[in-house]
């Protein structure tokens, strides 16, 4: 016999994966007193948990846990190890993506309504329950190829697509209120010779005092924070599995994505992204763009932010809103700020993308999960 998955300690993983999810911090104390963790605290992962958005009444329930686990294993009498194919490993919990806010003048039609809902209503169900077995290493493997070459397909088609993007950064006082604003308008669209333009819309004078909009923050609007992980960019990143949760009407696999290596000049993103697990895209992101930028001309430092994605045309998932509200720590001093950016008026301009079928044999992207492997 072996533990059910609920009754299983808490990894740092799982941990990760809640917090990145939206988990409220009453609901991960609960968790944690209840199921305990396989880990000790360390001032490192503090910091981890607290980037990610755990409260300081969530370290420190961590850390009783951690240590309450250490005492008991020091006082557990030795046991035989159980063979491998019998040992029961925890599988990671589940996440409570929070939900996206509908952006006004948004680009999906009532059709496509139900998707957005699909990629950010919550009630979640934790990966490892009925229903949602976590694939295979073999098939995990084929599901992030799949995954990633369909973002190419998806990169290629957005390519052929008019659209216009609403980018706005404000940055609060102490009491909450906004002491300043940037704001930039963008028309996507293609001159009459059939090359692909950039057109600014609505560019006021920016009232920011604390801080400045960088050509790197404009980059980030429109590389990172729409993030699309092509098989082309697949070498230069580490992917790790995370679980397999249920958002409402869909199921996606989670992964964590991590550069290998930070080239000078180049930004990545790191953080978590969310797989449908039928369509086998992007349909939710979360992180930041790397590496921070110090030097002794200055500091260069970015928000984490959270990507939603809606379906367009029946086809792909598109990036329609993005939303940041944290604090940058620079040296003078914090600054908080919030960043909402809308992708709206999606329209098919030409393509010269043929839409096919990208499905590996033997790869879970059926609605009926494959089962679940022996661990």
């Amino acid at each position: 016999m072996v533990a059910r998955a609920a009754d299983q300690p808490l990894t740092k993983d799982d941990v990760r994966v809640l917090l990145i999810g939206g988990a409220s911090g009453e609901k991960m104390i609960t968790l944690i007193q209840g199921r305990g963790v396989d880990f000790q605290m360390t001032p490192d992962l503090a910091k981890k948990f607290h980037d990610d958005g755990a409260s300081d009444e969530v370290i420190e329930a961590l850390q009783k846990a951690g240590q309450k686990a250490a005492s008991v294993k020091a006082s557990s009498p030795a046991k035989p190890e159980a063979s491998s194919a019998n040992a029961a490993a925890p599988p990671p919990a589940g996440s409570n993506p929070p939900a996206a806010a509908t952006p006004s003048g948004g680009s999906a039609s009532p059709a496509n309504s139900s998707n957005a809902a699909r990629a950010s209503a919550p009630n979640p169900t934790p990966a490892g329950s009925p229903g949602l077995p976590d694939p295979s290493s073999t098939q995990i493997q084929g599901i992030i190829r799949e995954f990633a070459e369909k973002e190419k397909l998806f990169r290629a088609a957005r390519d052929n697509y008019t659209y216009h993007q609403i980018n706005k950064v404000e940055t609060l006082d102490p009491d909450g209120s906004v002491d300043g604003v940037y704001e930039q308008e963008w028309d996507i669209l293609y001159d009459d010779s059939g090359k692909r333009i950039e057109r600014v819309t609505y560019a006021p004078q920016s009232t920011l005092q604390r801080i400045m909009v960088t050509e790197q923050d404009l980059d980030a609007m429109r590389n990172i924070q729409p993030f699309v992980l092509s098989s082309d960019e697949l070498p230069e990143y580490d992917i790790k599995y995370l679980g397999h949760v249920k958002v409402d009407e869909i199921s996606a696999y989670v992964f964590s994505i991590r550069p290998k290596e930070l080239k000078k000049g180049r930004q990545y993103f790191q953080g978590t992204v969310w797989v449908d697990d039928r369509d086998l895209q992007i349909v939710k992101s979360e992180g930041k763009n790397v590496p921070e930028l110090k030097t002794k001309k200055g500091e260069n430092l970015f928000p984490r932010f959270t990507t939603y994605r809606e379906q367009i045309d029946g086809k792909f998932w598109f990036p329609t809103y993005t939303f940041a509200d944290d604090k940058l720590y620079f040296s003078a001093g914090p600054v908080h700020i919030k960043e909402i950016i809308r992708y709206t008026d999606y329209k098919q301009f030409k393509s010269k993308v043929r839409i096919i079928g990208v499905t590996p044999q033997g790869q879970p992207n059926a609605p009926t999960p494959a089962p679940a492997p022996n661990r």
